[in-house]
């Protein structure tokens, strides 16, 4: 479910809506074969539409959940009369949390557990009996709003708060307040507790939400190895001029003004990440992020 969800948001954030609606219905339909399981309903494989037809028809259902997969419908058969839904993820995610509150067993098919392999915490792996525990990793370069936004939302969750900047050696913290950019050995280290950390959170089956750059392509794949299943990455993106404004505000944080630049110059944007504009409110902003991850 989370997998096919979170390949409905790359697909819409490239531009190709036909995949992301498909694979919006197919998240559904993960979740209410679960559903259905953990209620003892014994049904034939059926495709997304005829579980979103089913999930219409739920007159039990809250009325915003009908009307989600209405709307995920339409966008199929093309009804002009009926909505056609502008935001299938978010339509997804209504019927998905509904479903899975619904569930025994945390969203598990009673009686059968969901294997998933997650990494432990010497590196190899395991099987979970539920899918992996959910670590968000808020990414963007300085000024984005990272701690901001990654605080306000493990505060709504309940969940753990992990700042990335803590984690730097005290020569990083040193080399940055003078204004010199850290290289790729400096930040080693750093990316190295991070990943520990990640590992640490998983093996304890607890949800965090970390605030961390991780600017390149090669920083991530450190942070995520061997629990790349359990890490939803968001990127809050943004302009310069946001950037250096906000840092220029700031006051008792050792990133001056100056490296603001440096970070965009080395800045890989993912492929694979929920990408937000830095410059919405953070209210705004948290609810997006818990309604496209569906947490």
């Amino acid at each position: 479910m989370a997998q096919e969800l979170f390949a409905a948001q790359q697909a819409w954030h490239a531009g190709n809506e036909g995949k992301a609606r498909v694979c919006a219905r197919r998240a559904v339909a993960v979740a209410a074969e679960a559903w259905s399981a953990g209620r003892g309903e014994l049904q034939e494989p059926a495709d997304a539409m005829a579980y979103l037809r089913r999930i219409r028809q739920q007159v039990a259902f809250p009325l915003s959940v009908r009307e989600a997969a209405e709307r995920l419908i339409t966008a199929v058969t093309r009804r002009h009369e009926a909505p056609f839904t502008a935001d299938p993820i978010s339509d997804a995610s209504v019927i998905i949390s509904h479903l899975v509150a619904a569930t025994p067993g945390e969203g598990a098919p009673a009686g059968k557990a969901r294997e998933s392999t997650v990494a432990s915490a010497d590196g190899s792996a395991k099987h979970p009996d539920s899918h992996p525990v959910l670590i968000v990793l808020v990414m963007g370069v300085s000024g984005a709003g990272k701690t901001t936004i990654g605080r306000r939302l493990a505060e709504v969750l309940g969940w753990r708060f992990l700042e990335g900047d803590d984690f730097h050696p005290a020569t990083n913290v040193d080399k940055m307040r003078s204004g010199r950019p850290l290289t790729d050995e400096d930040r080693r280290p750093w990316l190295d507790r991070l990943h520990a950390a990640i590992i640490d959170q998983v093996r304890m089956n607890e949800p965090a939400v970390i605030a961390c750059s991780v600017l390149k392509g090669t920083y991530r794949s450190i942070v995520e190895e061997g629990c790349a299943r359990s890490v939803r990455l968001v990127y809050l993106k943004g302009t310069a001029d946001l950037f250096r404004r906000r840092v220029g505000n700031r006051r008792d944080h050792f990133m001056p003004q100056e490296l603001v630049d440096s970070q965009l110059a080395i800045l890989e944007e993912p492929a694979d990440a929920l990408v937000i504009d830095a410059a919405l409110p953070p209210d705004d902003i948290v609810r997006r992020i818990r309604r496209s991850l569906a947490i």
